[in-house]
């Protein structure tokens, strides 16, 4: 019922109470009619609100839900696929390290490929759509609490680690080739979008082995973390996809 109609009809109710030509017995008994007629019309009116608040609600939930499926399958294959781009670079360290451990050296091989020495891969993870649903307080909509709690967990502790240890130890990386190897270097060619240096000058110095025995390692590692988030991506995603069946 619209506003117009209750109020009509409130104002019939005391015009009820009012009329003198009426006993009040009669008086009443309509004034209860219009009553009844107000709270069954308002009643019907909430319920109707209340059930289109909840089918909007749950449209809301859905279609966030649809879209971090999408972000998640999207990401780990972005992190596969980059993990399989930078193994060369990973490669190429454990290559000069057994060279080093076995004082056999393959200059040519060191020297051409010198530019996966500092090759980074940086982890990035569009969280827009998530910081949106979340800074909107509509993650009260999933239902599925035991689905939110390990989505927070994967977007508010995994993810943002994942992103700081790459900054540290890129950064780390950084500074030590700067300050102990960048100066030592020669540079493979005049050319300025040549990076390659000659490796193979700098196997026997200290500060060098020590950069690759420590990287090759922290490396590597990096890239186990990366698949295994990969993984938590997936299954999330899963676990979103049973979700969306009921």
């Amino acid at each position: 019922m619209s506003e117009e109609k209750v109020i009509q009809h409130a104002g019939k109710a005391l015009h009820t109470l009012q009329d003198k030509e009426k006993g009040w017995g009669k008086k009443i008994n309509e004034f209860f009619v219009e009553i009844l007629i107000i709270v069954f019309a308002v009643s019907i009116t909430l319920v109707l609100h209340n059930w289109n608040d909840e089918r909007h609600e749950r449209r809301l939930a859905r279609e966030f839900l649809q879209g971090i499926k999408l972000d998640l399958d999207s990401g780990a294959a972005d992190i596969r696929g980059n993990v399989g781009w930078f193994q060369q670079s990973v490669d190429y360290y454990y290559d000069i390290r057994n060279q080093m451990v076995g004082h056999r050296y393959d200059p040519a091989d060191l020297d051409s490929n010198s530019g996966h020495l500092m090759n980074s891969i940086y982890f990035n993870f569009d969280m827009g759509r998530f910081e949106a649903f979340k800074s909107s307080g509509y993650l009260r909509l999933i239902e599925n609490q035991k689905l939110l709690k390990r989505m927070m967990y994967l977007y508010t502790v995994y993810i943002p680690f994942q992103s700081q240890e790459d900054r540290v130890m890129y950064g780390d990386r950084g500074h030590y080739y700067e300050q102990y190897i960048g100066p030592k270097a020669t540079l493979m060619s005049a050319n300025p979008k040549d990076n390659r240096i000659i490796v193979s000058k700098l196997v026997e110095d200290p500060a060098f082995r020590y950069f690759v025995i420590s990287y090759s390692g922290n490396l590597q590692e990096k890239q186990k973390q990366k698949l295994d988030l990969a993984k938590e991506m997936q299954e999330l995603s899963a676990d979103i996809a049973e979700e969306l069946k009921k």
